[in-house]
């Protein structure tokens, strides 16, 4: 009698959420991406200590008002290799697909570090060079 009871209070759980879900107006959905290559879920997981020679040469730009956190690959999970504050500028020398989204790869230009951030965390929505043309895909965490 317990597994019955455990099944329709588990199937009560799916039908309120579903319910929830089903009520969420259309302004509550999520802003329209950019043209870039999506980012890859959370179930997946990315290599960190990524690097690439500057593909970018476009001009260089201010970071955000926010102080932002350069990373050693393209997720919150890499470790930090530096920061950028509003009065130092960023050379972005490429982009790829990460954890939540697209991140550019750069160099603060006052400091010389150099890491990934993520793109809509940035000016221009990032670099808009792809560091590969043919990117690999990102691979099942094992853990």
């Amino acid at each position: 009698m317990p597994w019955t009871c455990a099944r329709v209070a588990g199937g009560a759980v799916v039908a309120a959420i579903a319910t929830v879900v089903a009520a969420v107006p259309a302004s509550a959905q999520p802003a329209t991406p950019s043209p870039k290559d999506p980012g890859v879920r959370s179930s997946t997981a990315v290599a960190c200590g990524v690097s690439y020679p500057a593909k970018d040469f476009s001009r260089w730009h201010h970071f955000p008002a926010n102080t932002v956190t350069l990373r050693s690959g393209p997720s919150n999970s890499c470790i930090q290799t530096g920061q950028g504050v509003h009065d130092q500028l960023a050379q972005y020398l490429c982009y790829t697909p990460g954890d939540g989204g697209t991140w550019t790869f750069l160099r603060n230009v006052s400091t010389g570090e150099q890491g990934w951030v993520r793109d809509d965390l940035l000016a221009g929505n990032g670099s808009q060079v792809p560091c590969e043309d043919n990117p690999p895909p990102a691979f099942a965490n094992p853990l």
